[in-house]
């Protein structure tokens, strides 16, 4: 699925990661699965830190979340990341392993001091180019604060849901199956509006 020069650019990209990353797909009979397989499995030839493994969960969509050395991150993908999400999956995998970017002290002690459980799902179209910088805002959140999960779903897969829901434009950020912001938002905007929840 990845061509070879994307998976040369990984090397590259994963050469200094120290932790286990692992890839964790639940089993589906959806038609697209074995395109979500093939992806990961591509990701993980390219460093033998990363594994792709099959988790004992089935689900109606592709679906996987990532754990660092067999814990889990709070980040959780429920479709294909490609185009611009493929991006925000590898800059996760960085930053499961602190090799990434990551927001400055200040930043991180408001996201550490936000009041939790905080559970939120992304709703995102691939074409979105909105999207990419919410999702990878939210997966950073997850990896500072100790009880945060984020879970990224292509509204593709799921449009019951997206019809229940209501949404009509993405990223849309759902908490408590309420939305709570839809369309671009900035880190600290974004931040002041979880720190309300």
């Amino acid at each position: 699925m990845l061509d070879n020069d994307i998976k040369t650019q990984l090397k590259d990209v994963f050469s200094a990661l120290e932790s286990s990353i692992d890839l964790v797909y639940d089993s589906s009979q959806n038609e697209k699965q074995s395109e979500l397989v093939e992806m990961l499995e591509d990701i993980a030839q390219t460093c033998s830190k990363i594994n792709a493994k099959k988790s004992e969960n089935s689900s109606a969509t592709p679906y996987f979340r990532i754990e660092r050395n067999g814990q889990s991150t709070g980040i959780s993908i429920r479709g294909i990341p490609g185009g611009h999400e493929f991006t925000s999956l590898i800059v996760a995998i960085l930053n499961c392993d602190k090799k990434g970017k990551m927001p400055d002290e200040g930043l991180a002690t408001r996201i550490r001091n936000l009041k939790g459980p905080i559970r939120i799902k992304t709703y995102i179209s691939l074409t979105c180019e909105n999207c990419p910088d919410v999702v990878q805002a939210l997966n950073q959140m997850t990896l500072i604060h100790s009880d945060f999960q984020h879970e990224m779903i292509d509204g593709g897969y799921v449009q019951d849901e997206v019809d229940a829901l209501g949404i009509q434009g993405v990223p849309s950020l759902v908490v408590d199956s309420k939305m709570i912001h839809s369309g671009r938002i900035h880190f600290l905007d974004l931040l002041a509006k979880i720190e309300d929840l």
